[in-house]
């Protein structure tokens, strides 16, 4: 059985969510590189990390890594890479490329480069001038950082982020694998309340409901590698299958998300429909200063609307001094926000008395973002 190094993506500031995810399924010893997380695995190991994977882009398999400080470097060991034993005769094989701090720093050069030593070395197997890449998809992926140079293909194709249930997104809506990461690093279990009080399409609610559940994240899409011959599509139905039996579907939760939009709303509703979990979850049309919580240990997961989503800058901060006067006083939750709000930390401690427990940078749409955690009493304490 092959052993690969797999490469599971991830956006900056979550490489230790996805490594800790990668541990918990199994995969390791893991290793952390830039935006990537590393393990050895198998074509089986592929599947599941596509399969299971909460808040990892994609998944990659490492084909070859060298050093390349010359285009002649990276043209013969590029070359050299075992590509017939991968890629067929019909195969569509794109190149996507990024340079980091290294002598080859043209993206675009190296596309090409790399494009024509592929074509190279399947030549020495089909005595084509041109293929005709009409057949399936392996994307090939190059980073080049600081002259060494890892050449992966993408076996999921589509974004992680693309579960296959938010069929609306409404405006600057979050995406499924940040909102998943945002769950995992609250304190957030199952037998407490869960809330969010800015839900927009519902993808904070839905996205705890789901893990909640024992929903597989990749459950309701497709991956590239599926359409890969020496991939065993069989062995992913069987896995597949084994996902849908782990599925809790008889469990109660306590799931709360508000919007001051009724048209958000309904999309939420919609959106927690298709993703099996509309049992779980109850969505209000509700102004955040209007909505009461009760004092039960809940936990308060939040992406309160900045930048493109509510102007101007004095809006942003008017709505987030009345957030933290209302919710950062109740004593038994825990309270999370993520917000780039520069001085939200400051304006809480002002309107609330709290500082947050913890800080997290994380990058959300483009833009750098605060993760503000401030941890109430634990429950277990008071039981």
């Amino acid at each position: 059985m092959t052993q690969w190094t797999i490469h599971a993506t991830a956006a900056f500031g979550l490489e230790a969510v996805v490594k800790r995810q990668c541990e918990a399924l199994g995969f390791g010893p893991c290793r952390i590189e830039e935006g990537h997380v590393l393990f050895p695995g198998t074509c089986e190991d592929v599947m599941r990390a596509n399969l299971y994977l909460a808040s990892a882009d994609r998944v990659l398999l490492e084909v070859g890594r060298f050093r390349a400080e010359s285009f002649d470097a990276l043209f013969e060991a590029t070359k050299a890479l075992d590509w017939t034993a991968y890629l067929p005769r019909d195969a569509r094989f794109p190149v996507r490329a990024k340079t980091v701090q290294s002598q080859l720093a043209s993206p675009s050069d190296v596309q090409k480069l790399v494009k024509k030593a592929v074509v190279t070395a399947l030549q020495r197997r089909d005595a084509l001038e041109h293929f005709p890449e009409d057949g399936a998809l392996y994307p090939i992926d190059v980073t080049i950082r600081h002259d060494e140079c890892v050449v992966c293909m993408d076996t999921t194709g589509e974004g992680l982020f693309k579960r296959g249930y938010r069929r609306e997104k409404g405006g600057a809506p979050l995406k499924e694998t940040l909102a998943a990461a945002l769950v995992d690093l609250s304190v957030w279990t199952p037998d407490r309340p869960f809330a969010d009080v800015f839900c927009g399409s519902g993808t904070l609610v839905i996205e705890a409901a789901r893990k909640a559940r024992g929903i597989a994240p990749g459950l309701d899409r497709s991956f590239l590698f599926l359409d890969w011959p020496w991939m065993d599509a069989q062995r992913y139905k069987e896995l597949r299958r084994e996902a849908l039996s782990r599925v809790k579907t008889d469990l109660e939760a306590d799931m709360l998300g508000f919007d001051i939009d009724p048209t958000m709303v309904r999309i939420a509703r919609h959106n927690a429909e298709e993703a099996g979990v509309s049992d779980m979850v109850h969505f209000v049309t509700r102004d955040m200063r209007e909505v009461g919580l009760r004092e039960n240990f809940g936990v308060l997961v939040t992406n309160p609307p900045y930048g493109k989503r509510l102007s101007p800058v004095e809006g942003v901060e008017e709505l987030m001094c009345d957030f933290a006067r209302r919710f950062l006083t109740l004593r038994t939750w825990s309270i999370y926000v993520l917000t780039v709000m520069p001085d939200f930390e400051k304006r809480a401690l002002q309107e609330a008395g709290k500082e947050a427990t913890r800080r997290r940078k994380l990058f959300n749409g483009g833009e750098q973002t605060t993760y503000y955690q401030f941890l109430g009493p634990d429950p277990k304490r008071f039981r």
